[in-house]
């Protein structure tokens, strides 16, 4: 295991939690499904938790979140984002992964674009993991509820050769 596989594993996921009401929820949930895009990707997706238990970065305190009642699960590097910062909306400097290249609306009119597992477990399932286009991104994966989306569009097909 390299360095920075050893920290990852060592650290919980820090999680952004959109709710379909607009509120923001932060915390670090330490049972994180794992992130890998060959697991997230390359293989039929496992179920997400109905449920979460979150610690709060702010005093530690933990806490219960209801999934059902969320946007989308954001898997990020920092809490604190960069809001000025434009996130690239195609694959350039990332790894070549395979999955449906698709764009996403949300029922706030908010638009997110990225790869999914190729599979009809995205069409059968409560949700999907998307994973965004730019690597500088403060994103690293997402969590989708499809009850939050009213517009999914495929862009394309990524393959490797």
């Amino acid at each position: 295991m390299d360095r920075a596989s050893e920290r990852e594993a060592q650290e919980p996921a820090k999680i952004v939690v959109h709710l379909a009401d607009g509120t923001v929820v932060k915390g670090y949930m330490e049972s994180a499904p794992a992130l890998e895009l060959e697991v997230l990707l390359g293989q039929p997706p496992r179920p997400f938790p109905t449920h979460l238990t979150l610690r709060s970065p702010q005093d530690g305190t933990r806490f219960q979140l209801d999934i059902s009642k969320s946007k989308a699960v954001f898997f990020v590097k920092s809490f604190d984002g960069r809001r000025d910062y434009s996130e690239v909306k195609f694959f350039v400097n990332s790894p070549t992964i395979q999955g449906i290249w698709v764009q996403v609306r949300f029922k706030d009119n908010e638009y997110l674009e990225g790869v999914i597992h190729n599979s009809i477990h995205h069409l059968t399932g409560d949700g999907f993991f998307l994973k965004p286009p730019d690597p500088n991104s403060n994103n690293e994966m997402v969590y989708i509820l499809k009850s939050s989306i009213v517009d999914y569009r495929v862009l394309g097909v990524r393959t490797t050769y």
